[in-house]
């Protein structure tokens, strides 16, 4: 019971950068505040012991780190790509749960490559917390689960009208 409270304790910390990435500016601020709740949902998920989660935010720490400083090249998309896969299979003690953090790790690593603007950059994300937020359900992490779907609702909001500012500007 402690591992769920505490879990959830440090994922309320990554929730926050998450709302605050998806809001963010420009792409590299976008990607300094993933970095940070890349580290806090690493701590969150070694509270949890989900393995499979780990190993793959270990690689898209990397990966974000890379993009931030605007060099993650296509072999590097590559690389992580198959280590995602890889090592991911390798730890997965969850089943078929344990797929999940894999299909969304790259699916924003090929996000990360080729979303050059702002604009994808956040749908990318978009997209990478719906599949987060159904494994931070299937494996008690609630905070996030609920928090996926606040922030899923911020973003879409703020790209319509990031969108709609773009469009009548």
């Amino acid at each position: 019971m402690n591992r769920i409270i505490i879990g959830n304790l440090i994922a309320v910390l990554q929730m926050a950068c998450l709302a605050a990435s998806i809001c963010a500016p420009n792409r590299k601020k976008v990607y300094q505040l993933q970095v940070a709740e890349c580290v806090l949902s690493l701590l969150a998920l070694i509270v949890f012991g989900a393995w499979s989660g780990t190993t793959t935010l270990l690689i898209a720490l990397y990966r974000n780190w890379r993009t931030m400083e605007d060099k993650f090249s296509f072999r590097e998309m590559v690389v992580t790509a198959i280590l995602t896969v890889g090592l991911g299979l390798v730890v997965n003690n969850n089943g078929w749960i344990g797929l999940i953090p894999l299909v969304a790790t790259l699916e924003l690593t090929a996000f990360n490559h080729y979303a050059k603007s702002t604009f994808y950059t956040k749908v990318g994300l978009l997209i990478n917390m719906v599949m987060w937020g159904i494994y931070a359900f299937c494996i008690g992490n609630f905070v996030t689960g609920f928090g996926e779907i606040i922030v899923m609702t911020v973003g879409i909001i703020a790209l319509v009208r990031s969108r709609h500012v773009t469009a009548v500007s």
